[in-house]
């Protein structure tokens, strides 16, 4: 249903609207992050799917006028909401009425950052500089959020919501020039990010994408980070920079993948909606794993800088429970995955995708060491390679 094929006009027509139809404001989207708008929306998806929301219920998203929203709406419309209204005034509004009705709102949200008071939730209290107030949840908040999602989404993994088959435009097809191949994506971080403080180095990547076009891949870059030039060795067609890049492209090409590699990097959560195998390295924040079954993560580590040694794995997981989301960069050293690291798992990842196979005792291990986070309720597993390699850290 769209705004104009009803009497809404105000924020109070959207309360009476909510009220007269058993209906929720879906809050704490955030769009201005790929990884968040993707995760977010699922987690909406599926509390419908459980139940916690009412599934005939008129739910309401609104949102800012802008590409990722409408792209949302564009592809699921009606199936994922009843009622979408985009706007450069729906945050604004969103913000009044999670404020003043929360019982009329559902956060769906998996970050700290809240667009009011969550109850039982907030931490952080701010006022900027112009005067907005802005909520913070504590790391342990934003575990809680997560944890709750994971949980849906074991209690639905025989439903996937947002999984759509989609064809490639036939520009977008052209410029790839696949020919026939099987699709390998390829993310690559090119700066900091709260999953790690340095950026990707492309070297690392190289026999991995050797191995992928020896086994008939296609490689094409997704993301929107800069073109390594070391990439055209193997022949990675540059969608990242290109003029067809776009929110909605991006979902065309991640619905014909047939495998991804990523850096630290929300795009991953393409590869989790649309159920692809992928490798996620770099990442140092181990306790919210990706979720998928078809996941091979390779950490990255921490060293400290006053006695040059890594620090076991169950000390990394206490020190991000007890941080903040970011790597603690004056006491430790971050040392990524290499590149037989990335090699190893890669391989781990396509054979995991012919036949699933059981974690062995060191991923059992691993997986027992973050049981009390979303990890311990993702069903991803850590390189065996990688953790035959560090065996000591666990």
């Amino acid at each position: 249903m769209a705004i104009e094929d009803t009497n809404i006009s105000s924020a109070l027509d959207i309360v009476s609207f909510l009220e007269q139809n058993n209906g929720k404001l879906i809050i704490n989207v955030a769009v201005d992050a790929v990884g968040h708008t993707l995760a977010e929306f699922d987690n909406y998806a599926r509390m419908r799917l459980t139940g916690e929301l009412d599934p005939e219920g008129t739910h309401l998203y609104m949102g800012p006028d802008e590409e990722r929203a409408k792209t949302i709406a564009s592809l699921y419309g009606e199936a994922l909401f009843p009622l979408i209204f985009l706007s450069p005034l729906a945050p604004e509004m969103v913000r009044s009425i999670a404020l003043f009705r929360p019982d009329l709102t559902v956060d769906v949200g998996i970050s700290s950052s809240k667009v009011a008071p969550m109850a039982g939730k907030t931490e952080i209290v701010e006022v900027s500089s112009d005067g907005y107030t802005s909520y913070r949840t504590s790391i342990q908040g934003l575990l809680d959020d997560t944890t709750a999602y994971y949980r849906r989404k074991l209690a639905t993994q025989d439903q996937n919501p947002l999984h759509r088959q989609l064809p490639l435009i036939e520009e977008l097809e052209d410029f790839i020039d696949a020919k026939g191949k099987p699709l390998a994506l390829i993310q690559i971080k090119d700066e900091e990010s709260s999953a790690s403080p340095e950026a990707s180095n492309a070297e690392t990547y190289m026999p991995a994408l050797e191995y992928l076009k020896d086994q008939g891949y296609h490689l094409v870059q997704v993301g929107r980070e800069h073109h390594p030039q070391i990439f055209s060795k193997f022949g990675v067609v540059d969608y990242a920079n290109c003029p067809l890049a776009s929110f909605t492209n991006d979902f065309c090409l991640f619905s014909n993948a047939s495998v991804c590699l990523f850096g630290p990097s929300g795009v991953s959560y393409f590869a989790e909606i649309m159920e692809k195998p992928f490798v996620l390295t770099n990442s140092w924040w181990i306790p919210a794993a990706p979720f998928s079954a078809k996941a091979v993560i390779i950490p990255a580590l921490a060293k400290s800088r006053s006695d040059g040694e890594l620090i076991n794995f169950r000390d990394q997981l206490n020190l991000q429970l007890n941080s903040s989301v970011y790597f603690p960069i004056e006491e430790y050293e971050i040392v990524n995955p290499d590149a037989d690291d990335i090699l190893a798992a890669m391989k781990e990842c396509l054979e995991l995708d012919k036949k699933t196979q059981p974690l062995n005792e060191s991923q059992q291990d691993f997986k027992k060491l973050a049981a009390n986070t979303p990890s311990g309720l993702s069903l991803s597993r850590v390189s065996a390679d990688f953790l035959e390699r560090y065996k000591q850290l666990l």
